[in-house]
């Protein structure tokens, strides 16, 4: 798979998430049901980080400038911006090309460098690692609950819920 056709995939993924994560706030807030927010956040969790790794990766093997990779890490957080930024990246050829280091006698100069080339040269035992990675972050975070809650800010516990 082409860094340009794993970006754009993640971007779709992420779109999706976002998705399920709006469908499931809307169903809470209207007081329809709150069971589908948990759900949905964590599944919008795990494809935020996925598509956050991955844009990382395919910044460092692309050689985006800091503006470029920056960008598009932030569009992670702003709902259905992923894909817009993944169509803006191949346009602008950011996406071209294959994976660095495919050739074994291409020798990794960076630190960066050296964390693409094992991805690139073991890409099941990376993808495994990587998603340990993820599944710790994702697991932090979850026990670290949700970004923000009223009551647990008030100090007040609506016993109605």
């Amino acid at each position: 798979m082409t860094p340009q056709k794993l970006h754009r995939f993640a971007a779709i993924l992420e779109m999706f998430t976002w998705t399920l994560l709006i469908i499931g706030m809307i169903l809470k807030y209207s007081g329809i049901t709150e069971a589908v927010t948990p759900i949905a956040g964590g599944i919008h969790g795990f494809g935020f980080l996925c598509f956050a790794a991955i844009t990382i990766t395919v910044w460092i093997n692309n050689k985006w400038t800091f503006p470029q990779g920056l960008m598009g890490l932030i569009v992670s957080v702003i709902p259905w911006a992923a894909l817009p930024f993944a169509l803006w990246a191949d346009k602008k050829g950011l996406v071209a090309g294959g994976w660095r280091f495919s050739d074994r006698s291409e020798v990794p100069a960076t630190f960066f460098d050296k964390i693409l080339a094992q991805l690139i040269r073991h890409p099941l035992r990376s993808i495994a690692i990587l998603l340990v990675i993820i599944a710790i972050v994702f697991s932090a975070l979850l026990a670290m609950g949700p970004p923000y809650d009223p009551d647990a800010i008030a100090g007040t516990v609506d016993s109605s819920k």
